[in-house]
């Protein structure tokens, strides 16, 4: 009967694990802002709706064409995210920056946010400078998501998302 019943035990773990989904990095939600976009920015924002997304208290540098966003996480850990503006005040560029003391937990996010993207736009391919590649077409925008793990002697992620048009 006990051995029945840790048989059952087991078998109601490995379903829990594998039934509750989402990240395996703590960071994923905080960093990806939202379901939506990354941060809750578009290409094709102007400045003011990317500053509502994002927290003033970390603005680090502003221009009428740039903002700058430093985000302090733990210990060793930070993200920066940077936008770019045309003349016109469109965003066409976000270029998300992530900083790991540990090189796993880069990892880790990559394939958090691989999953994301792939579910999103379809399956990625891999670029010859070692980027994985996604295409954002659709009727408002031609736009490209460029991310990779260059981690080395620390964690680094980079996600880059630009307008093609541009």
């Amino acid at each position: 009967m006990a051995r029945k019943l840790n048989n059952i035990l087991v078998l109601v773990c490995i379903a829990l694990l594998f039934s509750c989904g989402g990240s395996n990095n703590e960071y994923y939600e905080m960093i990806r802002k939202t379901d939506d976009g990354l941060r809750g920015a578009f290409i094709g924002d102007n400045i003011d709706q990317v500053k509502q997304v994002e927290n003033e208290k970390f603005l680090k540098s502003e221009k009428p064409d740039y903002l700058h966003y430093d985000y302090p996480v733990s210990m060793g850990n930070s993200y920066t995210v940077a936008y770019d503006f045309s003349e016109e005040n469109k965003l066409y560029e976000i270029e998300l920056t992530v900083f790991f003391d540990v090189i796993e937990d880069a990892q880790t996010l990559f394939l958090d946010f691989e999953e994301q993207f792939n579910r999103q736009y379809g399956k990625s391919k891999k670029a010859d400078d070692d980027f994985t590649i996604w295409n954002m077409n659709n009727d408002n925008v031609n736009a490209e998501i460029a991310m990779i793990n260059d981690s080395q002697a620390y964690g680094y992620l980079s996600i880059i998302i630009r307008d093609l048009d541009y």
